[in-house]
């Protein structure tokens, strides 16, 4: 069909589209756009500089443990507690690099986690805050009957780090100075001292407008133990996975991603289908055993999108490494489905692996649900290399169909993940001129979409996005103040929303996960809908709110 099209600056959009956009009020709770429900969102990955704000206790994001002179970890129980004196980083929101400057981002921007934080821990302590003096701690006390050691942490406005030093520390009364402690909480400003509230407000209330959460970054996927020199040999067991008692939610030894439990929790509270992704490395056993767990534990009204690891296709990916090294040895073994076509190419067998191990996940899952098709509560998603449709997903559908029957059967869709960049850009290019080339970017994946949409119409099954967004990072520094200025831009907005409408649901696609909920802006990227989950109002909010009919 032939449109009559508008210049803004560089950028050329459909009059008619863009018309009709500017126009459209927000829809009314009952009265939500058709694709509100097709639409999720990333959570962002958990450290001490969660933009998220996820937890009410800041302690539950600590970085771990380390020396008084910061060089060397220190020994922990269990549970990582220290069993020594020790310093850890509560939170860190400053703007990179402001550590080591120039920063990237040209407005410096950094949120507000200013307040009184109330403090406590099991045993005894002199608690300092070291390394922003403008920090203090007030009204420190210990109760010898109780065991437990309060303070006040006052947070004044500006501060971007708050490094907290424990020293003369005792387990028990009696034990000797230097013992360590257990159970420390940093509870944020506006909530009681003994607050049993795991979530914060604000971030519940920033994930109201989704239908999916997906937990990749939560789940710290792409860094699963057992990638130092095993060759792919290292098995997950549920015994190695994160507990929701560990001292921290963030990854380091051998646990990674946050526990299981407060997956469950967060899921229940909101009332958010799941889209979860299982280690490369996991048992049977250990699938076998979460899903049991999320059957007994989560809400019967609940889906759960189910993925084999994250971007097993990408080479700078340990899991890459891992699922290929686990195809060799399955074809050394012998009697391999992934070569009974005589297939010497080592790729292909990875690729194959990939696609029967979801679909060795997706029967244990379905057995434990009672579930007898892959449309139920229980959906593998197959998700690989948008940018190469034939090897990753025509050739591997085929010798699915081939080995295992019809696709329909054991997997719900075919998902790929479609940013839009400005790698077309030069190295000068304007905030107008980056957001002309992530257009054409965004339409630049049309094709692959429509092949990979094709085929999975061709077997009855769904055409997804795991991933999809804005995507202005890769490391590197050039022009990086227009690449960020560019996210910031109110132009965004119709930027995100002509890739959802025109490109994506205008075309037939399903479900549409957005990369990612909130996070700072970098030179590794400006993915966030937000720099800060208390600003529900920038650009790339505006297009949620419009994509999902969202009012607060």
């Amino acid at each position: 069909m032939l449109r009559t099209r508008m210049i803004i600056g560089t950028l050329t959009w459909p009059v008619c589209w863009l018309a009709a956009l500017a126009a459209a009020p927000l829809a009314a709770a009952n009265d939500r756009p058709p694709h509100a429900h097709q639409i999720g969102v990333e959570l962002d990955g958990l450290s001490d500089g969660s933009r998220e704000r996820p937890f009410v206790d800041v302690a539950r994001t600590l970085r771990p443990w380390v020396s008084l002179d910061g060089k060397q970890e220190v020994p922990l129980d269990e549970h990582d507690w220290p069993r020594s004196d020790a310093v850890s980083v509560m939170f860190d929101i400053r703007p990179a690099f402001a550590w080591a400057p120039p920063i990237d981002d040209p407005d410096r921007f950094q949120p507000d986690w200013s307040g009184t934080y109330s403090v406590s821990l099991r045993g005894q302590a002199k608690i300092e805050a070291t390394e922003d003096r403008s920090c203090k701690i007030e009204n420190q006390t210990y109760d010898s009957k109780t065991n437990l050691t309060h303070a006040r942490l006052v947070v004044p406005k500006g501060v971007g780090i708050v490094v907290l030093k424990f020293t003369e520390t005792r387990r028990a009364p009696n034990d000797p100075a230097g013992s360590g402690f257990t159970d420390l909480r940093v509870i944020r400003p506006g909530y009681p001292p003994d607050s049993k509230q795991l979530f914060t407000n604000e971030f519940l209330k920033s994930l109201e407008p989704f239908a999916i959460l997906r937990y990749m970054d939560w789940l710290d996927t792409n860094h699963n133990p057992g990638f130092h020199g095993d060759k792919g040999h290292h098995a997950l067991e549920w015994s190695g996975r994160r507990r929701p008692d560990d001292a921290t939610q963030v990854s380091h030894h051998d646990r990674y991603g946050v526990a299981w439990e407060h997956v469950v929790a967060l899921a229940n509270q909101t009332g958010k289908d799941l889209w979860i992704n299982i280690p490369v490395a996991a048992t049977d056993d250990y699938i076998r055993t979460l899903a049991k767990m999320l059957k007994a534990e989560l809400k019967p009204n609940l889906t759960l999108y189910i993925e084999h690891s994250n971007e097993v296709w990408n080479y700078g990916f340990p899991q890459y490494i891992y699922n290929k090294l686990a195809a060799i040895e399955e074809v050394k073994r012998g009697k391999s489905t992934l070569n009974q076509d005589d297939s010497r190419d080592q790729e292909i067998w990875a690729r194959r692996r990939h696609a029967k191990r979801l679909i060795e996940i997706g029967k244990i899952f379905r057995e434990v649900f009672g579930e007898k098709t892959a449309t139920g509560r229980i959906r593998p998603v197959y998700a690989s290399w948008l940018i190469f449709p034939e090897p990753y997903y025509t050739n591997v559908m085929v010798w699915v169909a081939k080995t295992y029957g019809p696709p329909r059967d054991l997997i719900y869709g075919l998902a790929s993940g479609g940013y839009y960049n400005a790698n077309k850009a030069s190295s000068t290019a304007s905030v107008t001129q980056i957001l002309s080339a992530m257009k054409y970017s965004s339409d630049g994946n049309g094709k692959p979409r429509a092949l990979i949409r094709a085929l999975a119409r061709s077997y009855g099954i769904k055409d997804l996005q795991y991933e999809v967004g804005p995507d202005n990072g890769g490391g590197k520094t050039h022009n990086i103040a227009n690449r960020i200025r560019a996210n910031r831009d109110p132009r965004m907005e119709t930027l995100v929303l002509y890739d959802a409408n025109q490109n994506w649901f205008n075309e037939g696609g399903d479900i549409y996960m957005y990369f990612s909920h909130c996070s700072s802006y970098s030179r590794f990227g400006c993915w966030g809908l937000s720099e800060d989950v208390t600003d529900l109002n920038t650009p790339k909010w505006q297009a949620i709110r419009k994509l999902t009919g969202w009012n607060p």
